[in-house]
């Protein structure tokens, strides 16, 4: 089994699981998705550059405030690092801002539609001392289910496409942007709901 589809079966894996045993839960939490105000947790993200041969897992957070119990919005930051040799490390920080719709809002399952607005920051340091940073802006749009476990604890996943400014039009105002560069992102997160 090659890598990419080794990593298609995980992450289809995960969100199975995930999903039946949040629908088991569910049955029973008393309260649904997003009657909590505020909600903060960890999360996993598996994500693929554009020609990339295969994904990474790295590590995140999230969080939530919703406005009612079918929109929310959400803040995000991810951690990725690729080292390539001993000489270089390429660092990744996507800092997104999202807003969620929920299909189904107040039942214990949830689908929900997002889009948003994201900053990928990248720190590329090299030898002799070579250092530079850039970032550049992009759009996301997606899909997700979240589901909630307990009073306190909600799951959710999600996928969402990414579509990057170019660095050749890094300058240039929104309307004459390049978004030729683009990605995939599937998140895994524990919510802490409050």
């Amino acid at each position: 089994m090659n890598n990419i589809n080794y990593g298609r079966a995980v992450k289809s894996c995960l969100a199975v699981s995930a999903l039946l045993l949040g629908l088991h839960t569910a049955a029973v939490a008393g309260e649904g998705v997003g009657d909590n105000t505020f909600s903060i947790g960890p999360r996993a993200t598996y994500s693929t550059p554009k020609d990339a041969d295969e994904g990474q897992w790295s590590p995140g957070a999230q969080a939530r405030l919703h406005l009612s119990p079918a929109l929310g919005l959400e803040a995000s930051i991810d951690y990725r690092k690729n080292d390539y040799g001993t000489l270089t490390t390429v660092k990744t920080y996507p800092v997104q801002a999202s807003l969620l719709g929920y299909l189904l809002p107040g039942r214990g399952v949830s689908p929900f539609l997002l889009g948003g607005v994201g900053w990928y920051y990248t720190r590329v340091d090299g030898p002799f001392g070579y250092s530079d940073t850039t970032s550049r802006f992009g759009l996301h749009a997606g899909a997700g289910l979240e589901v909630k476990l307990s009073r306190a604890i909600s799951i959710d996943g999600a996928y969402r496409y990414i579509w990057l400014e170019d660095l050749a039009s890094k300058d240039e105002d929104a309307l004459h942007k390049n978004y030729q560069d683009s990605g995939s992102m599937v998140t895994l997160a524990l919510n802490f709901l409050f």
